[in-house]
């Protein structure tokens, strides 16, 4: 049976960074890699009944995130100098397992490292993701510039990314 837009959306957020870090190896831009994520999250949305099953997502999203990367990088005439799509392909083996593994340990350790920011970084956190505001509406709303947000939003990611790695969670 297809898949539903909740079942996609529940699985976009809970595995958000894993997508992330996808895309993040192949543009090696964080403002191209977000951009590409909304893009694929749009499509997933879009072409939900043609998803068979929660089984088949992972992969579904990772080659549509591929190919997403690669138009992007060749629409800014940017070739990706340590990925190709044959190195991709080669590697998706190992995404595999790294879907397999129960996030479970991951969540707990996202909640533990979310609550060890400082509360102007909880609250961007929860602007982002909790209120689904983009950056841009976030900069308008707290009075800041857009660039520097991502700036911020990078050193927040990067915090938690490390914090998660320390408690064993990824």
């Amino acid at each position: 049976m297809p898949l539903d837009q909740k079942t996609i959306t529940a699985y976009l957020m809970r595995d958000r960074v894993k997508l992330l870090a996808y895309i993040g190896s192949i543009v090696r831009d964080h403002h191209i890699a977000e951009d590409v994520l909304q893009e694929v999250s749009m499509l997933a949305m879009e072409k939900h009944e043609q998803i068979r099953d929660a089984e088949v997502l992972p992969g579904w999203l990772r080659v549509t995130a591929k190919y997403r990367s690669l138009k992007a990088l060749e629409k800014r005439n940017r070739l990706p100098a340590l990925m190709d799509a044959q190195l991709l392909d080669a590697m998706e083996p190992h995404w595999q397992e790294i879907d397999a593994l129960s996030m479970q340990e991951t969540n707990k350790a996202m909640h533990d490292c979310v609550n060890k920011l400082a509360p102007s970084a909880q609250r961007m956190i929860e602007l982002r993701y909790g209120a689904g505001l983009t950056v841009l509406e976030i900069a308008n709303k707290l009075g800041r510039k857009r660039d520097t947000l991502y700036k911020t939003f990078t050193r927040i990611h990067d915090a938690l990314a490390r914090c998660i790695k320390q408690a064993g969670g990824a």
